[in-house]
């Protein structure tokens, strides 16, 4: 956990972007204010990421959409989403994120019946539900979080002096989430909508995630959007950043990943993220996450 890094946790490292990060905790904690010029390249985490816009010029592009945030909106990038802040630096860019640890999400769940079921990743499943990933509450609401957030970095702060002070921070956090969970179910219209898109390439975008493992190829997704194939590649790619190609490839790894890591045996999990070709899927896989399938941990 931390407060006061020099760096954003978006993992900016000697200047370029890095375009994934890892998390080896159950949760980290950044307060970051600063006022410099920043390019930001497209990129995802394996984690899930809050996160709290408070001062400044700032748009926020996540997997085609482009949201202008205004103070005290909260962001949500699920695990995956190919995303970038873009940031106008005339102007101090005051934020709160935290990364938080899938699986310690998912970890929090229960209920007897659909009338009291809860999963603190609510609010992230939700967010991909409705199809939006901004979050704006009424004024009190906002307050009410924003000053439990404070609290956590006054904990985070003392947590050295304090007995069993890195528990006091994990309650803290866990109650921070239960009540943001809580917040996003009852009350009304707080999913914010409005975002700047091409529909057509969202349209694309959702149709890839839900057929990782049928064709996509450039041809065949022309065909099936009635769109020239070349104003299509350079559409997405002006509107993602990622090329089609790059995409899919990225996608289907990630899919491939967690399949793995579920007890799938790689090569199942190949054929089911839409790999036929077993050696360039390892290829691939190693280009991308570092590590052959046969190294993934299973858990």
């Amino acid at each position: 956990m931390n407060t006061n890094e020099s760096l954003d946790a978006e993992f900016v490292k000697d200047g370029v972007y890095e375009q994934k990060g890892y998390l080896n905790q159950d949760f980290r904690y950044f307060h970051l204010c600063d006022q410099k010029k920043q390019e930001y390249s497209y990129h995802y985490h394996e984690f899930d990421k809050l996160l709290l816009f408070l001062k400044g010029k700032s748009d926020y592009l996540i997997e085609g959409k482009k949201y202008e945030l205004k103070p005290f909106d909260f962001v949500l990038v699920n695990q995956y989403d190919i995303h970038k802040p873009v940031v106008d630096s005339s102007d101090e860019y005051d934020r709160i994120i935290i990364y938080i640890n899938h699986d310690f999400l998912a970890s929090f769940s229960g209920g007897d019946n659909d009338d009291n079921k809860y999963s603190l990743l609510d609010c992230f499943n939700n967010a991909r539900a409705l199809k939006t990933n901004v979050v704006r509450f009424p004024a009190g609401i906002s307050a009410s979080l924003y000053d439990k957030l404070i609290n956590i970095e006054k904990n985070i702060a003392s947590e050295d002096k304090e007995y069993a002070g890195e528990l006091i921070t994990r309650l803290n956090m866990i109650s921070f989430l239960i009540d943001f969970n809580k917040a996003c179910k009852e009350t009304k219209y707080s999913f914010y909508p409005e975002a700047q898109y091409n529909s057509k390439i969202i349209e694309i975008i959702e149709y890839i995630n839900d057929n990782l493992d049928k064709n996509l190829s450039i041809d065949y997704l022309a065909d099936n959007f009635f769109m020239s194939k070349y104003h299509m590649m350079r559409i997405f790619r002006s509107e993602t950043g990622y090329s089609i190609h790059q995409y899919v490839t990225e996608k289907r790894i990630l899919k491939a990943r967690d399949l793995i890591i579920s007890g799938v045996p790689a090569t199942t999990a190949a054929l089911e993220s839409g790999f036929h070709d077993y050696s360039s899927f390892t290829r691939a896989y190693k280009n991308q996450l570092g590590s052959l399938p046969s190294e993934t941990v299973k858990k």
